[in-house]
């Protein structure tokens, strides 16, 4: 195994990622807090984004007896006076917890081949992937453009794919959580690529230089459709006049 590359961050960002690496943190959320101090680092001027922890995505959006959701654990993008939705999704981002091949921080290089990395990523890539459909058809999403980026994240290794555009029969299918209601071809397609052999994947290590320009270009190719959303935000006067959707548009049993 080649030598663990060297964190070019700074002291306080080596300290965090290589405390959530101790004894084999049982679950993911502790690279959730780790994440979003590397992503708040690109989130310069302030405006430029927000992150959304835990952004729940209707399956069947204005489907009132439909409770289904796909939940991204972040979501980067931009709030909106103009919903719903009153977030628009520029990327999302999904996190499994490190493994035990990882606690020593190996040269990412170096794990790309292992098979339990492998199949932890390929995992990630079609929740990623549900969540993205979820985006799409809950209009999340830029209206100008059809795919959607998503960072995938197992301990402080991560990779970014982006999905779509898909066809409308493809919306209907979730991978994770098959469903009667959904194309019956385009089931069994995704069934056999969620069974198929998990491919290498180019990786990145948290604190790195070579991770820090890689996800900083992955946000700036997103900086224009978030463009329109920041100039209305900098000019506003709190002057805008909110209209209550009538209670018809909520479920309100239980309540």
């Amino acid at each position: 195994m080649s030598a663990p590359p060297v964190l070019n961050t700074t002291p306080y960002d080596k300290y965090i990622v290589h405390a959530s690496l101790q004894e084999y943190h049982p679950l993911e959320d502790i690279g959730y807090a780790v994440i979003s101090e590397f992503l708040m680092e690109h989130k310069i001027p302030k405006d430029r984004y927000v992150i959304y922890p835990q952004l729940a995505l209707p399956w069947k959006p204005g489907e009132i007896p439909d409770r289904r959701r796909e939940v991204t654990d972040f979501g980067v993008g931009n709030l909106t006076l103009n919903g719903p939705p009153y977030f628009k999704l520029r990327i999302g981002a999904e996190v499994k917890r490190a493994l035990p091949i990882m606690t020593d921080l190996p040269a990412p290089s170096a794990i790309e081949d292992d098979v339990e990395v492998k199949s932890a990523f390929h995992d990630l890539y079609f929740q990623g992937e549900d969540q993205a459909k979820a985006a799409i058809k809950g209009g999340f999403n830029f209206p100008n453009r059809p795919q959607v980026p998503f960072f995938l994240f197992v301990g402080p290794y991560w990779t970014s794919v982006s999905y779509g555009p898909f066809s409308e029969a493809k919306l209907t299918v979730r991978t994770h959580k098959p469903s009667a209601s959904a194309d019956w071809k385009e089931t069994s397609r995704a069934m056999l690529r969620l069974k198929s052999n998990p491919s290498r994947r180019t990786l990145h290590l948290l604190g790195t230089t070579q991770s820090a320009i890689a996800m900083g270009q992955v946000i700036a190719t997103t900086d224009g459709y978030a463009a329109p959303l920041r100039a209305a935000a900098k000019i506003f006067q709190g002057k805008f006049s909110f209209i209550s959707p009538p209670l018809s548009n909520y479920d309100l049993r239980g309540v």
